[in-house]
């Protein structure tokens, strides 16, 4: 009866601590799928995501993990319709031929398929200005648990923002040039539930940050790092 006692008070005490806090660290882990590929994956964890349209600082230590994320056009300003903060610009300019978007609310990110824009309503729009989200459209590589199919036989390193099946969004970067296709079969056998792709090629560099004195470079091309107009950052949530 006593030892009974003392594991119920045991058992009350630890409901009444507080839980472990969180690593605001970004977690880094290497994989490699039944394909052969070889990826790393960026997991955002406690992170904040924010989508944004200055170019992020390197010195400034909140912030992890920093890609180009929306395409960048010909005329050099960001592809589609996009959301900032709550600020609706090129609203006249849905881009009908990607199939997904990425919203950023309250350092969350959710991804949906806009069947080629037409769910981008005006009044969609506008209900995510009031709730001050960031929005952006690119392709989904994988959408509800499918992997997309490309014509585009191009060999490039890829990325994309991933919802996982344990329920984690990551970023995937394969560690060698493949197709589209390729990279949505692979990602779908990782476990993505929904993944978006974001901008690579010439545009590719991005950046992490190891510990507040050693940043790394993202990407293997990165020659038109200057041209970049968009960035996805994950942030260290203000305390």
């Amino acid at each position: 009866m006593f030892r009974r006692t003392l594991l119920i008070l045991a058992a009350l005490f630890s409901m009444s601590l507080p839980a472990p806090a969180q690593s605001a660290d970004l977690e880094i882990k290497s994989i490699k799928v039944p394909s052969g590929n070889e990826y790393t994956l960026f997991y955002q964890g406690p992170l904040a995501a924010s989508f944004e349209i200055k170019r992020p600082d390197k010195t400034d230590n909140s912030i992890k993990l920093c890609i180009p994320c929306a395409f960048t056009s010909y005329v050099g300003s960001i592809d589609g319709v996009y959301i900032h903060d709550g600020k609706l610009h090129h609203r006249h300019f849905v881009a009908d031929s990607f199939g997904g978007a990425a919203i950023i609310q309250n350092g969350s990110i959710s991804l949906m398929p806009t069947n080629k824009g037409k769910a981008l309503t005006a009044k969609f729009l506008e209900d995510l200005t009031k709730k001050k989200a960031s929005f952006f459209q690119q392709f989904l590589v994988v959408e509800h648990g499918q992997a997309a199919h490309f014509k585009d036989k191009t060999l490039f390193q890829r990325r994309a923002i991933a919802k996982l099946k344990d329920g984690k969004t990551a970023l995937f970067e394969s560690k060698t040039p493949i197709t589209l296709t390729a990279f949505g079969q692979d990602l779908k056998n990782a476990g993505a539930i929904d993944a978006l792709y974001t901008d690579m090629g010439a545009y590719d560099e991005g950046w992490y940050r190891e510990s507040d004195k050693n940043v790394k470079p993202m990407g293997l091309d990165r020659s038109l790092t200057a041209k970049q107009t968009n960035w996805l950052t994950f942030r260290k949530r203000a305390q």
